[in-house]
């Protein structure tokens, strides 16, 4: 096989050499599973030098590796099978059986020509049971065979242990397992791709370590190859670099030239440059807020195709392209790859915007210490913030996304009705945070997603499937610094005991209802983050009309005292909130949980906490007030268990 034959290794992209050059070349497998950015664009392996870097498409890259071989046969359902190169279509035919041998040779028999010609003439099927049976054929008889199989999971999709899949998929799956297994195939130096945008999607019984199938995922580019990509895009060459960065010197000094004949000097100079700048290949224009180092920082998480679409949307409408654009653009694009899997969020507040929880604070403070120093021993794996609903746990996850810089996302349910499809999108999740790191990951509901997996589910192990392979993420220390998992829960009690513990989530922490000291910060920070403007200066007094209520309720009493304070008569631009608007929106307020349900959620949180020191201040008032009111189900055994753990002296 004439595998990338004459290119050095350091000028193909790693994953090819590690993932499919190396093990091809060593004989320890004949059939590959591509999966992840198969459309992704590739530095030409055959640039010869120097600082000009072209990249090609993935497919052209194949073509181009393979181009030295004897057959190339390129196939997916809708097309059939297709050839790199049209003389190759007669050889496969005569190979698979289609046509005669010595096809060409004269022939006294008329009849017998006629057929051979319309065999030859016939166009090959597109099933794909008669395509592989075709394909089967030549590998075992012909060398230097190359086989790309497009849309692999088409042609043999992921089931339940196979009895989901139609005999004909049954088939397909059992050649293609055949295949990897074949002393012929490898002997004859045959490659076989089966190309994916999810490796979950293809039969599991394909990608079993004793099958010999390798899978190999193509990641995201990371910031080096980002940064080289958009260099290539933006600056060019040394020189062109070197014009570039002039230009925009010059053009920043036009505007600020009060004589007309240096803004003629100064013009003149930037015609020159541009004229300098023709020689060279077109380069894309940016704004001067995007020089190439936050330009590769605010693209983490995109393809280099993604990259180019950005400059090139931008070029056709004639302005630079802007860091405000990159942004809009960015998560426009996420939000429609990972829309079925997770949302990727704006953090816009930050610590500052949370009222009280000095205490917690100060922890997170710690972390982002520890991030900006680079120390990630100090930085968790994961945290559990548990408590009644309200109290902030959504806050401080955006917080910390916020100050720390990281990518801020919300997962979603990941299980599907449909078969195999709920493996495929925890596959897309857990490659999709690679594609982000850094990252906060906010796991709401932790106790509904990641139910207790011996719980009786009646779904054929997909929920087990789908806790081990988060956990295996979860566990994983190369995530350490990098990939900061928060679980959000009412009801911590309820969660997976693997989920909960030390290395997946390394501090579980109580958030109750605000203390009644609290409160008037809460006020004051609803009123800053709303700009809503107000006559009262101390909140002590409405934070007792108000004790028991949740951050939230608060944030819900001061959009609505805005409201009452409108309905006398102000202009928009001129309502303020004075003492009786803000006592209004207190009377006319209920509570949005039942004070049984906050008193289980707060005890059965303070159970579960794993640290003294990050424990409310007020953590034994609370106790009191929940034992004098005795509304919770089994208390006296709680209050036993906190004891016995002696987490607080109750």
């Amino acid at each position: 096989m004439n595998l990338a034959r004459g290119i050095p290794k350091e000028r193909l992209p790693s994953w090819f050499v590690s993932d499919i050059l190396d093990p091809f070349n060593a004989g320890t497998s004949s059939v590959f599973i591509l999966n992840g950015d198969i459309n992704c664009l590739v530095l030409n392996p055959e640039e010869t030098g120097g600082s000009v870097r072209s990249y090609i498409k993935f497919r052209e890259f194949w073509r181009l590796i393979l181009k030295d071989n004897k057959m190339v046969i390129l196939y997916n359902i809708a097309a059939g099978i297709n050839f790199l190169k049209p003389e190759m279509e007669q050889e496969f035919k005569k190979a698979a059986g289609i046509v005669e041998q010595n096809q060409g040779s004269v022939n006294s028999d008329p009849v017998a020509n006629a057929r051979a010609d319309l065999a030859t003439r016939r166009p090959l099927p597109t099933e794909p049971e008669v395509c592989l049976g075709l394909i089967d054929k030549v590998l075992r008889k012909e060398k230097d065979v190359a086989v790309l199989i497009n849309s692999a999971h088409f042609i043999a999709p992921a089931g339940d242990g196979g009895l989901s899949l139609s005999p004909i998929d049954r088939i397909n799956v059992e050649r293609l397992r055949n295949w990897s297994q074949s002393e012929t195939i490898r002997k004859n130096q045959n490659l076989i791709l089966l190309l994916t945008d999810q490796a979950s999607k293809i039969s599991g019984e394909l990608r079993v370590s004793g099958n010999e199938i390798h899978v190999s995922h193509i990641a995201k580019p990371d910031s080096s190859q980002r940064k080289s990509f958009i260099s290539t895009l933006v600056e060019g060459t040394n020189d062109q670099a070197e014009i570039v960065n002039r230009l925009r010197i010059l053009n920043a000094r036009i505007s600020k030239q009060k004589n007309e004949s240096d803004r003629l000097y100064v013009g003149t100079q930037v015609e020159k440059l541009r004229k300098q700048l023709e020689n060279f290949p077109e380069l894309y224009i940016v704004a001067d807020d995007l020089d190439i180092n936050t330009f590769t920082v605010a693209t983490q998480g995109l393809s280099l195709g993604q990259i180019k679409e950005l400059l090139t949307e931008s070029k056709k409408s004639g302005l630079p392209l802007g860091l405000r654009a990159v942004k809009e653009k960015k998560y426009q694009i996420l939000l429609t790859e990972y829309m079925d899997i997770m949302e990727v969020v704006s953090a816009n507040r930050g610590l500052e915007d949370i009222g009280g929880m000095d205490h917690l604070k100060r922890y997170f403070r710690l972390i982002l210490d520890a991030i900006k120093k680079g120390d990630i021993r100090r930085v968790p794996m994961g945290i559990t913030l548990m408590g009644p609903p309200g109290t902030g746990k959504t806050a401080f996850v955006e917080a910390l996304a916020k100050e720390a810089g990281f990518h801020f996302i919300k997962i979603k349910n990941i299980r599907s009705m449909w078969l195999g499809e709920s493996e495929a999108r925890m596959d897309k999740l857990i490659n999709g945070i690679w594609s982000l790191v850094p990252v906060v990951i906010m796991n709401d509901e932790a106790d509904l997603a990641d139910a207790d997996r011996n719980s009786p589910k009646g779904d054929s192990g997909v929920s087990e499937r789908l806790m081990r392979s988060w956990m295996t993420f979860l566990s994983d220390p190369k995530i350490r610094g990098k990939v900061i998992v928060i679980n959000c829960t009412n009801r911590p009690d309820r969660m997976d005991a693997a989920l909960k513990r030390s290395g997946r989530s390394d501090k579980r922490i109580l958030l109750p209802m605000p203390s009644i000291e609290e409160i008037p910060a809460i006020f004051e920070v609803m009123f800053r983050r709303y700009g809503i403007r107000t006559t009262i200066k101390d909140f002590t007094k409405y934070a007792k009309m108000v004790d028991g209520r949740s951050g939230s309720d608060i944030e819900a009493i001061t959009l609505s005292s805005l409201d009452f304070a409108g309905r006398r008569g102000q202009e928009d631009d001129e309502i303020v909130v004075d003492r009786s608007s803000l006592e209004e929106a207190i009377n006319d307020s209920i509570p949005s949980a039942s004070q049984a349900q906050i008193d289980e959620m707060t005890i059965l949180g303070l159970l579960e906490s794993s640290s003294r020191e990050l424990l409310p201040p007020n953590m034994k008032n609370l106790i009191i007030d929940i034992k004098k009111r005795n509304l919770v189900a089994n208390l006296d055994i709680i209050l036993e268990q906190i004891r016995a753990r002696n987490i607080i002296e109750i």
